[in-house]
């Protein structure tokens, strides 16, 4: 599959096979995806926990749920395995933190290009996966002993669709709307 066609297929799965589990070995390809991606100064401002163990997922099922009851994963039962993608402390060259004032100015798009190699990643081990934003954040790190000075940014589901459907065409704004070239338009 071409990488232009991997963007016209990927989408957020939301129904998940729960008779298919998947592999450690998978589960490491796509963390060394993150592990690999390009960051700001090379920072490498992440942490990645997954999550594959039947107690484990519970908790994280768990987590999911926020104390009014909502979710945004009402699926996350059926899904054998999550990636929680942890905010670690950014080490940027002394006079790029100066600038900003702070070490982490690029650590959210860092993870953010991180989850997408990670989905990318995924979906050519034949995997789909849903990015999660939002999550209980003290129940995850009661669960996980995630230490308070990290952010918890995002939680990747992983695993196989239920069912094996065409892509929906994207819904994108028009081209023009987006881009321009050497002025803003």
């Amino acid at each position: 599959m071409t990488f232009e066609e991997m963007l016209l297929k990927r989408e957020s799965c939301r129904a998940y096979d729960p008779t298919r589990p998947v592999t450690r070995e998978d589960l490491t390809k796509i963390c060394e995806a993150g592990r690999l991606t390009p960051s700001g100064c090379n920072s490498q401002p992440w942490r990645f926990l997954a999550v594959d163990e039947a107690e484990a997922r519970k908790k994280l099922c768990d987590a999911l749920v926020l104390e009014s009851g909502r979710t945004g994963a009402p699926w996350r039962e059926d899904c054998n395995a999550f990636i929680v993608l942890i905010e670690d402390e950014a080490k940027l060259m002394p006079g790029v933190a100066e600038y900003y004032g702070t070490t982490q100015r690029f650590a959210q798009g860092d993870i953010g290009m991180a989850c997408l190699n990670m989905c990318y990643r995924a979906m050519e081990l034949g995997l789909s996966t849903c990015i999660i934003g939002m999550a209980d954040q003290k129940k995850l790190r009661e669960a996980f002993a995630i230490p308070e000075k990290h952010e918890i940014r995002m939680v990747l589901a992983v695993g196989y669709p239920k069912e094996d459907k065409p892509a929906r065409p994207k819904a994108r704004k028009p081209f023009e709307s987006v881009v321009s070239f050497n002025e803003w338009k």
